[in-house]
């Protein structure tokens, strides 16, 4: 008994230091604390996009793998007109059909090249989001260590679609 009231005391001052910095902390980072917030709101919309444009890029590349596969096997039926030709020319019968597969062949490589226009715009708004996740994660980086709290737990892209819908969560 004669030990505990010095320990006890002891006890209660500890949490009385330990409750006013938190107090103190509390009151003295209330607009870096909002700041935080709306970063982290940011960051979330920006992670959700970038999630959103590498589905989108990776959906477009595999248009893209398989037009480049049509189009290889129209070019390799093109070519055999190269065997079928005499000194450069070829007989006049065939050359009609040979004029409209290449015609065709072209308008595959206009429309291929139209989706690699997309392709690429879609590649470029996905660095746009990377770019703002990213400064938008050292901000909030740099706000939560001013804070005192280093440690602090920025949402990755993953986790920002989640929180947005865009993917469904895994489960456990």
């Amino acid at each position: 008994m004669r030990y505990l009231n010095p320990l006890l005391f002891l006890l209660l001052v500890i949490l009385g230091v330990k409750l006013s910095d938190s107090v103190y902390r509390w009151l003295r980072f209330g607009p870096e604390r909002e700041q935080v917030k709306t970063l982290r709101t940011e960051l979330v919309d920006a992670g959700a996009r970038m999630v959103r444009t590498r589905q989108e890029s990776d959906s477009m590349r595999a248009v893209l793998r398989q037009a480049d596969a049509a189009l290889e096997h129209e070019q390799q039926a093109l070519r055999r007109y190269d065997a079928l030709a005499h000194d450069g020319a070829l007989p006049p019968e065939l050359y009609e059909q040979y004029r409209a597969e290449l015609t065709r062949y072209n308008a595959h490589v206009a429309e291929r090249n139209a989706r690699l226009g997309d392709w690429q715009e879609i590649l470029a708004r996905n660095h746009e989001a990377v770019t703002r996740y990213n400064v938008l994660g050292d901000s909030i980086r740099d706000l939560a260590a001013r804070m005192g709290d280093p440690y602090y737990a920025v949402p990755s892209p993953a986790e920002a679609a989640v929180e947005r819908g865009i993917l469904k969560p895994v489960a456990p």
